[in-house]
């Protein structure tokens, strides 16, 4: 029976071909070292024809050179070394119509590997994108047979192309694939490479080299048979590329953009946080009037109403820091960022496809975790995973904005930096170059080995659509805000009840004013002596057991912290002058010495606390999950929480 193999860059459609010409439900995730299998059946219409023929789905690859162990079984298919399929009759170029540069680079590396044999799907027509180009004088211009199709249509044509071109005669390579020594290193059927006529082991120089001729053709045919506006689009891209891949004025735009996104998270978002602040404040003064006073005023009041709107104040950084991330990928921007990153991730052991994780990660860690699988490199997989939670994630952005807007003095420097923005950026950059830092030490410890070559496809520029940048910023919103009402709602009733009881006895309590009955119930109270029993360890970082609550609570979720502070602050009576958490926090004053409890020094040594530590059950459980046990999720928590309390032991001596 005849085997026809189909090869094709990830996401190019080529499983969907499988089922559609077999019959099949193939179902495989989009990532490396994930699909290493190999699928085989038969054409559905084998029952009508006296030839037989199997089709083969293999795992995706950008070129001939393996750089993952799913990578690894197409190429070891291609040199007749896969253990189910030890020879095939034709190769079925999967070309995805609306990505064509690696998928063009790709068919001519295999063009040449086969000396012009194998024969070209192009996939996915039906696609608004692929309408920008020429196809069939594309196809052409290469040479060989080939097909304009969809996985959208009913086969028919595919399946009669397929019978057409498939000779009787097995196929083999007759070129040569240039190989690094390091690529050999993926090698699932144990195939001794040296012995390999069509394979040459060399260099990583010159295998990029040989890799790079490729995708260079193949840009050149992109920009050849573009259409219309499209064509100006890629020379627009070209001239653009030069500048803002520009070793200096790259770099320097870079930080621009991205001090520019914190800037905005703080300065924009003001007049909305209040507007939000005033409706809680004057909800709960509302339900705290209509209600008896008691245990259910108070339940409601400073349980749920303080302690969730002490989270969702926050909304409106979360929404234009989505905002902006999705208006920099619709333009294109992100894959440049990785590009202008590499250089720097490349000194820390990393390569430019950590980047987008790392970016994933500013918004929240458990996603970013699982984007590593599109790492192809295991070493350089878990190194990245490993340090991700360090990494700015919006759980953080509670706790930074209320303790900058409330320690952190606004003011301009050398005239153009605001004081606040700036303090804002440096934790975005302190978390950043800490996992770059640890990354390395990790690169030359646990995970030891070489950094591996960078290759990512570079997308147009396009013009942001402020409809999907608003779609994505909702869709972000609405998820904060079910968090907020599921694990925060039910978590600040819990520290509530925690907080309340058991309460003091009479006797206690006789003669005081109500704010020394609020500071005694609270001291007395479970939550009270939680934080009593760890006093003794944070004391030396300038923190209180009232402080402790919170770290400890922010266990579930960083955002907590700040809520449990609203929760505990809200016990007992307060004038209109303190009725926010901000001026609770301020006018706090240590019963030892007579001092603020909060000053300048505590503020920085919680922010770098934060900045450091693992304070997200998610996360460690995600990392478990992906890493499969417990012994990673441990490191992890053990490394940043020692990481955690030194720097803000080191913050809080230096300012004291």
């Amino acid at each position: 029976m005849k085997k026809v193999l189909l090869v094709g860059p990830s996401n190019s459609g080529k499983t969907a071909l499988f089922n559609l010409l077999s019959g099949s439900n193939r179902k495989v995730a989009n990532y490396h070292g994930i699909t290493v299998d190999t699928a085989l059946a038969e054409l559905k219409t084998n029952a009508d024809h006296e030839e037989k023929i199997t089709i083969v789905d293999l795992p995706g690859i950008y070129c001939p050179v393996q750089s993952s162990v799913d990578e690894s079984v197409t190429i070891s298919t291609l040199i007749e070394k896969n253990n189910q399929v030890n020879e095939y009759h034709e190769v079925l170029c999967i070309i995805d119509s609306t990505r064509l540069d690696n998928s063009l680079s790709l068919a001519l590396a295999l063009n040449e590997l086969y000396k012009g044999k194998i024969r070209l799907v192009f996939n996915k027509s039906d696609h608004p994108e692929a309408r920008h180009y020429n196809l069939e004088g594309l196809a052409k211009n290469i040479g060989i047979p080939y097909i304009i199709t969809s996985s959208f249509s009913d086969g028919t044509e595919l399946d009669k192309f397929i019978r057409k071109h498939t000779s009787a005669d097995e196929l083999k390579p007759s070129g040569q694939i240039t190989m690094s020594k390091e690529a050999t290193n993926y090698n699932p059927f144990n195939v001794l490479y040296s012995e390999i006529d069509s394979i040459v082991i060399s260099n990583e120089v010159t295998t990029l080299s040989y890799i790079e001729k490729f995708q260079k053709i193949a840009r050149d045919l992109r920009a050849s048979y573009a259409i219309g506006d499209n064509k100006e689009t890629i020379k627009f891209t070209s001239k653009l590329d030069n500048f803002l891949l520009h070793p200096f004025w790259g770099g320097l735009i870079f930080f621009i953009i991205f001090y520019l996104i914190f800037h905005s998270l703080y300065t924009f978002s003001a007049p909305f946080m209040d507007l939000i602040d005033g409706a809680v404040g004057g909800l709960g003064e509302y339900v705290g009037t209509a209600l008896p006073e008691g245990y259910l005023n108070s339940f409601i009041v400073d349980g749920i109403i303080a302690g969730v709107g002490g989270v969702i104040i926050f909304l409106p950084q979360i929404m234009i820091l989505f905002f902006l991330l999705s208006i920099l990928e619709q333009s294109g921007y992100i894959s440049r960022a990785s590009i202008i990153t590499d250089k720097i991730m490349s000194i820390f052991g990393l390569n430019g496809k950590a980047f987008l994780p790392f970016m994933s990660g500013f918004a929240c860690a458990v996603p970013a975790i699982m984007a590593t699988r599109t790492i192809p490199d295991k070493r350089e997989r878990m190194t990245t995973l490993m340090v991700l939670p360090l990494i700015t994630c919006s759980a953080r952005l509670p706790v930074y904005v209320l303790l900058i807007g409330t320690f952190v003095p606004s003011f301009t420097i050398l005239g153009v930096f605001d004081s606040q923005a700036l303090s804002f950026f440096f934790l975005y950059f302190l978390g950043s170059i800490a996992a770059l830092i640890i990354a390395k030490i990790f690169r030359l410890s646990f995970f030891k080995g070489r950094t591996t070559s960078f290759i990512i496809e570079l997308p147009l520029y396009q013009k942001p659509s402020l409809k999907m940048a608003i779609r994505s910023m909702i869709l972000k919103g609405k998820v904060f805000l079910k968090k907020a009402g599921t694990i925060i709602l039910l978590l600040s009733m819990v520290i509530w009840v925690l907080s309340t009881f058991p309460k003091p006895t009479e006797e206690v309590l006789a003669g005081k004013t109500d704010s020394e009955v609020a500071a005694i119930s609270l001291e007395t109270s479970v939550i009270g002596k939680m934080g009593k029993v760890i006093e003794p360890v944070i004391e030396p970082l300038g923190y209180n057991w009232k402080m402790g609550v919170g770290i400890i609570v922010a266990m579930g979720a960083r955002e907590l912290f700040v809520s449990t502070l609203g929760t505990i602050y809200a016990l007992g009576e307060v004038d209109e002058e303190s009725d926010t958490l901000r001026k609770r926090m301020m006018s706090e004053i240590n019963p030892d010495t007579g001092r603020p409890t909060y000053n300048i020094a505590v503020a920085w040594s919680l922010l770098v606390f934060f900045a450091f530590a693992m304070q997200c059950i998610s996360t460690l459980a995600i990392v478990k999950r992906e890493t499969d046990g417990w012994k990673y999720p441990v490191i992890m928590f053990v490394y940043m929480s020692l990481l955690a309390y030194g720097g803000a032991f080191v913050t809080y001596r230096m300012l004291v």
